[in-house]
């Protein structure tokens, strides 16, 4: 079944339980070229993909890790709840990372099962325009430049500080 890509997906992962012995799966966890060839797509981003055992995450279980991961709504986990809890053996994840934000149809491999997609938790923050004036980009006049010394003026200080030291060794001397 395919699995069409919007242009521009972020923060969207799918689950897909593998279907196949541990030793293949875990050749497929080190070999990206081949878990693309599964995924039945081109051009895909390696570092957007994961390959592991559910066994890997403890008790905190694949539900933990989407919710605390990849920031999916607990709705969405209690949904879905029995299905995630019901998978065994290895799973991989696609993150939106993975499509670089290209449209395409990925036509998994019979091997991969999509169990779901799930979508990051929005930001409760609305974005909103910055009006204040210390947000505003400084637009006052630069700084004058440095000024090299002179040197003119140095030399001529050097020159009063030895003729009162001559002065005060003159007079110290007479005296």
């Amino acid at each position: 079944m395919p699995v069409d890509i919007q242009t521009g997906e972020i923060g969207t992962t799918r689950v897909f339980s593998l279907s196949m012995p541990t030793a293949d799966a875990q050749t497929l966890q080190g070999d990206t070229e081949a878990q693309l060839t599964l995924l039945g797509a081109t051009g895909l981003n390696p570092d957007g993909v994961e390959v592991f055992p559910l066994s890997d995450l403890g008790e905190i279980g694949l539900a933990g890790y989407l919710r605390d991961g990849t920031d999916v709504p607990e709705t969405d986990l209690k949904r879905d709840a029995a299905k995630l809890a019901a998978l065994d053996g290895w799973v991989m994840l696609v993150h939106s990372l993975a499509f670089a934000g290209k449209a395409m149809t990925l036509t998994p491999h019979p091997a991969l099962t999509l169990i779901g997609t799930y979508r990051q938790t929005p930001s409760q923050n609305p974005q909103s325009d910055m009006t204040a004036q210390s947000a505003r980009p400084y637009t006052g006049a630069s700084a004058p430049a440095a000024q090299a010394p002179d040197i003119r003026r140095s030399k001529s200080r050097a020159v009063g500080v030895l003729i009162l030291l001559a002065a005060v060794i003159l007079w110290w001397a007479f005296a």
